[in-house]
Order: C-alpha cells, then sequence, then structure tokens
C-alpha cells in the first residue's frame, strides 16, 4: 500500500469509527480544513476518504456547501424503508422458484454469522451482513430492474441503521433480525408465499420501529481531542 493510499484510509477510518459510534451528529459538517489540521494530512486524502464515505451513504456532499454526515427526517427514512419493503415483497415473490438448496446453505451460513457478530456487538460486520441477506435472495427475482432499486435502497437504509437503530446505539433489548431471517428462509423452502409476504412485512414494521434518534455528540473540533 502505498503512502498517499494509507493516508486516505486513515482519514476515511477515523471518520467512519466517529459515524459509526456516533460521535458525530446526523447533519455535521466535514470541514476539510479542520480535519487536515487536526489529523496533520493534505486536504487531498481528506477528500478522497470524504467521497468514500458519500459512496457507502454516510455522507452527503451538496454542491457550493460541503461534506455533511446524511440527516434524513424520520418521514424520509420511513419512506425508504416502505418502497424498500414492497420492492422486496415483489422480489422475494418471484425468487421463491429459483432458490436452490445451495442458495439455502448461504443463507443460512449468513444467519449463523449475524448472530455470531450481534453477540460480539460488531456493529458493521452486522451491517453488511444484514444487506448480504437480503441481497441472497431478492438477486434471484430474474428481474435486473428491481434488483438495482433494491440495492440503491440497501444502501441507503443501511446508512440509516447504522445511524438510527436502538442496537446500534446498545439496546439491551435481544435483537430480533436473525430469528425473523430464519423465519423466512423456512418459508421460502416451505414455498408459502402468503406467509412469507406476512413474514417480510412484520420484519420490515419492526425495523422502522426500532429506528431512534439518538441526542448528544461531538462536535468536528472535540473528536480530535
Amino acid at each position: 500500500m502505498s503512502e498517499k493510499e494509507s493516508i486516505k484510509n486513515k482519514v476515511y477510518n477515523t471518520l467512519k469509527e466517529a459515524i459509526l459510534t456516533k460521535k458525530l451528529s446526523p447533519g455535521s459538517q466535514l470541514v476539510e480544513h479542520t480535519i487536515s489540521s487536526n489529523l496533520q494530512v493534505s486536504r487531498t486524502p481528506v477528500r478522497s476518504a470524504i467521497n468514500l464515505l458519500a459512496d457507502e451513504g454516510l455522507v452527503e456532499v451538496i454542491q457550493n456547501r460541503g461534506a455533511f454526515v446524511i440527516n434524513p427526517t424520520r418521514e424520509e427514512i420511513v419512506q425508504a424503508y416502505e418502497l424498500r419493503r414492497e420492492l422486496e415483497i415483489m422480489a422475494v415473490l418471484k425468487s421463491v422458484e429459483h432458490l436452490t438448496a445451495n442458495d439455502f446453505i448461504a443463507m443460512e451460513k449468513l444467519v449463523s454469522t449475524e448472530k455470531e457478530v450481534l453477540k460480539k456487538q460488531d456493529f458493521e460486520s452486522y451491517v453488511d451482513i444484514n444487506a448480504k441477506f437480503h441481497l441472497a435472495i431478492t438477486k434471484k427475482c430474474q428481474n435486473i430492474f428491481l434488483n438495482e432499486c433494491i440495492e440503491t435502497l440497501i444502501q441507503r437504509t443501511s446508512a440509516y441503521l447504522i445511524l438510527f437503530d436502538r442496537f446500534l446505539e446498545g439496546a439491551t433489548s435481544t435483537p430480533y433480525g436473525y430469528k425473523e431471517h430464519q423465519e423466512i428462509i423456512d418459508l421460502l423452502k416451505e414455498e408459502n408465499k402468503e406467509k412469507l409476504e406476512l413474514a417480510i412485512q412484520k420484519h420490515f414494521n419492526n425495523a422502522i420501529e426500532s429506528l431512534k434518534i439518538q441526542k448528544e455528540y461531538k462536535n468536528l473540533e472535540d473528536l480530535f481531542k
């Protein structure tokens, strides 16, 4: 790895960790000068790191204004989840007849891994595995346009999950996700489309209910103290 790449990764990891652990509030501006001064690097790797975070959906870059940690309204979050729910129901019902034994093995392996990272409170891995589980089903729907829409919404809602899910904020209650994922697998095996649709609706409704906005954050300047 080149020195330039190493510096960019340092900036990226510092900022991403601050967002993942909710040290920075939604809506916080990522001021290049402040970050470069405190990390004692040039602004070029800072800009590259911010663009990577924007690609992941965690940062929004607004022309002539700057870069900000995403700050959606609750209404926008709910709208994204509701649209994703309807599109995933459509895709899952189309996928039922195309799933193979190997697909089920892969999904169950993801659920097993998901259970382990939940125990370890490995937040980033949890979000990644959650996305992979849903895509493992929907990608089999045989509709590339539907898949493109779902992948975009998964990326967006994964960012919301990081920022607003109660489990990721340290809730002590047992997370529901992997149990509901296993229920969905069982219904897919049975090819029970009616119960499958109800299970997916419940899964997304629970996801919406789990959202909670945190109140205490750090300023960008305080992040480096």
